[in-house]
């Protein structure tokens, strides 16, 4: 059977040879090569968002049907997730890799249909579709003069659109905007939609009736209801010919002297985008995306896109205090699949003070401590350096200590007392998240989006104020929590590479995983009865003493009473552990130290 390794994995394929586009003879093993040649630039515009399928198993011209649930064969290490749906949950794939793309287009899954929203946040979308489908009589070039109007209109509301072939007769029209529940977007569309068959009624229609279409073009705004699917960039289509759906420049469209000019199939696909390469590639920058402004109403279309300015925005769109994102303890660091799918971002846990961040322009920042109180009169350094950042700018963020070196916890406390750090004591904020652009709430975007966001908004910001190391590799973020321990850094914050900005429902979107330093030390004396400890007095080499807790399980009460009772002296009473029962002897335990105040916890005796 053929292979193909796609992406680090080897795929078996199946019937090459078949017919799947039969007027012209492109087969099979044409498809999957297609697909295997524009996978890398297909992808990011199906990241994170559930696929479905226009199965065409033998050809365009036998049975065709949709599927949205995996198709039968779909290898299990394929990434599924659970949408809504009228029956409940359904299960629908999400194409991460060229081998997952590869291996459902193996199974006949030709056209490729994906919401306006992502799988981490159903029926919030993050761009519109109009879809310009002409009726008899009107062809794309009449699509065409409906798209520049358009553009046209949704330049006066401050939107920018990116147009493409439907691969079929027409042409669509994308625009992304700020997350926005599916509803309103769909009001908006068919909104524009509708003043625009107003304003031009001998060539626009918004409603589906075909009797009305002949020689109009259909604005279909329908395909932002949350249920609703649209081909995805550079598929194929089952249709006589080998289309795809290709973006376009606005030049070229406008430059084109007939139909064929705006027709492209698979064989044309490779070489032009090695001439052009990705047309959508600026939809996939979060920067692009705008407010969607209220519905608009009949009008008449503006001379040019800057004759009406978008209306001014706050600058300052979150005040103190919010609820924030608390990661849910975990006792070993997931795996770059662990959390859902889709990616992990690893990122150092520090060892400081949770402070939200708030620049407020004229106004003194904030800074919002876990429980919502202001620290900032206790950290005038760091409110400074906040003070000077852009107005509306917020940020997640742990303010830390450093001296000598590592982390000092017990120095922020200091500061605190003191309101002022000791010569040798430097204070920073660490900022992992970015909450708030000025004039923009972008809690929603995935994090993936928000973390290039913060490295744009800091790249210029100099000390106390950095972001935090992260990277998606897990070994690599294991070989920092080795490397660095002894600087103090506590563990690994690992958080879902698509998750949202949610305080609530965040699942385990978030996890911590908390190193453990383990350590030998002496036994001092036992807590409770003899015949049953309850817990362990120890002493570490450098002098410290603790208390082991949680309370000894009762296997392992019985081991340190068999080991220790030889060697215990008269009960006595300690003046920090109550009444104890020494030892006499040395006696050597092993113990973890984890948390801040330290705590310790019993792991074994040992034998030497």
């Amino acid at each position: 059977m053929p292979q193909m390794t796609v992406d680090g994995r080897t795929l078996a394929l199946s019937h090459l040879d078949k017919v799947y586009y039969p007027r012209v003879g492109t087969l099979k093993g044409d498809v999957l090569r297609y697909y295997a040649a524009v996978h890398t630039v297909l992808l990011p515009h199906l990241r994170d968002r559930p696929v479905s399928f226009l199965r065409c198993p033998d050809g365009v011209e036998a049975e065709v049907f949709v599927a949205k649930n995996p198709p039968p064969g779909t290898p299990e290490w394929v990434r599924t997730v659970d949408v809504p749906s009228t029956g409940g949950e359904l299960r629908q794939v999400v194409l991460e890799d060229g081998a997952a793309l590869l291996a459902v287009a193996n199974l006949g899954c030709l056209e490729l249909h994906v919401p306006q929203w992502h799988a981490a946040a159903p029926a919030l979308a993050d761009r519109l579709v109009l879809d310009l489908d002409p009726g008899e009589g009107a062809n794309v070039l009449t699509c065409r003069a409906v798209a520049l109007l358009l553009r046209e209109r949704l330049a006066a509301d401050g939107l920018s659109a990116w147009v493409k072939t439907s691969g079929s007769k027409g042409l669509h029209l994308l625009v992304p905007i700020e997350p926005t529940p599916s509803a309103t977007v769909s009001g908006y569309a068919k909104a524009l939609a509708a003043a625009l068959e107003v304003e031009h009624p001998d060539l626009v229609v918004h409603t589906m009736a075909k009797a009305r279409r002949r020689g109009r073009v259909l604005v279909d705004w329908s395909q932002n209801n949350a249920k609703k699917t649209t081909a995805a960039p550079y598929t194929l289509r089952a249709r006589p010919l080998p289309t795809v759906s290709t973006p376009l420049s606005w030049g070229e469209l406008e430059r084109a002297s007939g139909e064929t000019e705006l027709v492209f199939t698979l064989a044309e696909l490779p070489g032009r985008l090695a001439a052009h390469g990705d047309l959508f590639a600026p939809l996939l920058d979060p920067e692009q995306a705008r407010p969607l402004p209220a519905a608009p109403t009949a009008r008449e279309a503006p001379a040019a896109p800057t004759a009406r300015p978008a209306p001014e925005q706050p600058r300052q769109v979150l005040q103190p205090p919010v609820e924030v994102m608390r990661p849910a303890a975990v006792t070993a660091v997931p795996p770059a699949d662990g959390l859902g799918g889709g990616g992990v971002q690893y990122e150092l846990k520090l060892d400081g003070f949770r402070c939200v961040a708030f620049a407020r322009g004229d106004r003194p920042a904030f800074l919002q401590s876990r429980s919502g109180r202001d620290l900032a009169p206790e950290f005038p350094p760091i409110a400074a350096a906040v003070a000077r950042l852009p107005e509306g700018l917020v940020l997640d963020a742990e303010l830390v200590a450093w001296r000598a070196g590592r982390f000092a916890f017990e120095e922020l406390l200091h500061t605190r007392q003191a309101r002022a750090a000791a010569a040798d004591v430097v204070l920073g904020l660490i900022a992992f998240d970015l909450l708030a652009l000025p004039g923009r709430d972008v809690r929603r975007l995935p994090l993936t989006d928000r973390r290039r966001l913060l490295l744009a908004a800091l790249a210029d910001v100099p000390p106390p104020i950095q972001p935090v190391m992260a990277t998606t590799d897990r070994t690599e973020a294991l070989e920092w929590v080795e490397q660095l321990a002894d600087t103090g850094v506590e563990g690994l914050v690992c958080k879902a590479a698509a998750s949202p900005y949610r305080a609530r429902g965040a699942g385990r979107a978030w996890v911590k995983y908390r190193r453990s330093d383990t350590l030998d030390a002496t036994v001092r004396a036992l807590t409770g009865p003899a015949s049953r400890p309850y817990a362990l007095v120890l002493q570490l080499d450098d002098g410290r003493v603790f208390l082991t807790t949680p309370r000894l399980t009762p296997v392992q009460a019985r081991e340190v009473a068999q080991v220790a009772g030889p060697l215990l002296g008269p009960p006595a009473t300690d003046p920090d552990h109550g009444r104890v029962h020494p030892l006499t002897g040395p006696l050597r335990a092993e113990l973890t130290l984890t948390g801040r105040p330290p705590t310790a916890t019993f792991v074994r005796l040992r034998g030497d």
